[in-house]
């Protein structure tokens, strides 16, 4: 079998000189500062580590990141999956110089699960500033699973 020589090849050189690069490119495989390491989410997936809350992101859906991947974190006593106003308020005041996070949601079976993470991934209209909603807030909230969610979101 015989490989193609793309460097050589008249189609691809023509394409990119019509785009302006003399260059062929730079694939770059994984970025440690960007993607999870094996040990990194190993780690995760075992328990709680620790983090500089800079570190934190938001996801497209809303939902919390730390690095390419969905994560959870634990600040007072509250599970947090998505990048919500608490914890946004808390890292602008320097209250939250470091967080715990995890990929292992059995941790988090007993957590109480953040209002304010409900209320920034809009689940079911759940509205945590909407002080007329208080029945219907409080009904999310009593209903809400948090691996319920996962579950149907992730896996």
């Amino acid at each position: 079998m015989k490989l193609i020589d793309f460097k050589q090849d008249q189609t691809l050189d023509k394409l990119r000189s019509d785009m302006g690069t003399d260059s062929y490119g730079l694939f770059e495989l994984f970025d440690p500062s960007r993607h999870l390491s094996w040990q990194e989410r190993q780690g995760l997936h075992t328990g709680w580590q620790s983090i500089q809350s800079s570190s934190l992101r938001t996801q497209s859906d809303k939902t919390l990141g730390y690095k390419n991947t969905h994560v959870f974190c634990q600040h007072d006593e509250t599970a947090h999956f998505a990048f919500c106003d608490q914890l946004k308020k808390h890292m602008q005041q320097g209250k939250l110089p470091r967080v715990n996070i995890t990929l292992n949601d059995t941790i988090l079976k007993n957590e109480q699960v953040c209002h304010y993470c409900l209320h920034a991934i809009s689940y079911q209209g759940f509205d945590v500033y909407r002080h007329r909603h208080q029945e219907y807030n409080q009904k999310i909230i009593k209903n809400f699973n948090l691996n319920q969610y996962i579950n149907q979101k992730y896996k």
